[in-house]
């Protein structure tokens, strides 16, 4: 399972950062809650409820402290939640949930891009490729010209499903990269420095 919890810190959320890759091994069940299965959570006095979803999406569903033998006990808590169908997540979290989806792909595409991109610009004439987040095929290649240091960006207008790719993403990965490398003189081209290459928009970002 990915992790991608964002960058907010929290001890709640680096303890989900350590369970979420083999949840819900070795959590144990809350037994309050016959159906459906919900875990387990301890941080410090505190308590958590967590469901993992037939998308094995980790969820949080709720966190109270943990006071033994009182009507305030966090696993009975949560039970009362669980009966006023309110303890898991509400189409309304989903809805959320897809939409911070395209952030937190923006943030993977734009991470391992930048990667290639220092990879590149280590091994100066040789092409690094690459799939950004296993799925969007990359070129990046380093070369160059006349005392001014080239960067040829290409990026694949079909996913490595055959699906093809929205413009503004590609459009939006190209800005990230002239900002990554800033200063520097961006120029869109429909051509390669080595040959042509079919099924790929480049960019050349020119570094003196």
């Amino acid at each position: 399972m990915s992790v991608d919890l964002g960058e907010i810190e929290h001890p709640w959320l680096d303890e989900l950062r350590r369970i979420a890759p083999t949840s819900p091994t070795g959590q144990k069940r809350i037994l309050s809650i016959a159906h459906p299965v919900v875990y387990r959570l301890r941080v410090s006095t505190e308590r958590g409820a967590t469901w993992l979803d037939e998308d094995e999406v980790l969820w949080l569903c709720a966190v109270r402290r943990r006071e033994d033998g009182s009507d305030d006990d966090a696993f009975e808590w949560f039970a009362q939640l669980h009966a006023a169908d309110r303890l898991l997540p509400s189409e309304d979290d989903h809805l959320r949930d897809q939409a911070e989806e395209v952030l937190r792909l923006h943030r993977r595409l734009t991470s391992e891009l930048f990667e290639l991109t220092d990879r590149a610009l280590a091994n100066s004439g040789t092409e690094c490729v690459a799939d950004l987040d296993g799925w969007l095929p990359t070129r990046v290649l380093v070369i160059d010209s006349g005392g001014v240091e080239e960067i040829w960006c290409g990026i694949c207008i079909r996913a490595s499903d055959g699906v093809f790719i929205r413009p503004e993403l590609r459009d939006v990965l190209f800005a990230s990269l002239e900002a990554h490398v800033s200063p520097a003189v961006f120029e869109a081209r429909d051509d390669w420095p080595t040959g042509a290459i079919a099924w790929y928009e480049s960019v050349r970002l020119g570094l003196r």
